[in-house]
């Protein structure tokens, strides 16, 4: 799936279903998965650009991979009315600023993960 058609899908996907703000997506030799927000996956495609499959997933899924690659490092509490993150960062990590918490949002989420992961995600 490539180009025109991959963008296609991927809005229309988007447009049934709001509220899956990640794309979840692989290669076509399915070797490691990728994770991005829809919008600057789609923002940052070109017509060059060739993938296996994926699949649109909300913040609660996201959510559950960040915590299961974790392995107790994060947890989500409720403060003052608003969800937030809790994350020790593994040994090592590099991470662009290192707060007591984050904000539980989509963003926070995939930073993490990309931490977690050296940025090279393999399920």
């Amino acid at each position: 799936m490539q180009g025109y058609e991959l963008v296609k899908q991927v809005k229309q996907e988007a447009d049934a279903h709001r509220d899956r703000v990640f794309i979840k997506w692989w290669r076509n030799e399915e070797d490691f998965i990728d994770f991005d927000l829809v919008t600057r996956f789609l923002e940052n495609l070109n017509n060059s650009t060739t993938i296996g499959g994926f699949e649109l997933i909300d913040q609660e899924e996201m959510w559950r991979t960040v915590e299961g690659r974790c392995q107790g490092r994060v947890s989500k509490e409720q403060r003052g009315g608003d969800w937030v993150l809790r994350w020790t960062p593994p040994a090592g990590a590099e991470v662009e600023e290192k707060l007591d918490e984050y904000p539980y949002t989509p963003e926070s989420l995939l930073k993490i993960l990309d931490a977690e992961t050296n940025y090279n995600y393999v399920d």
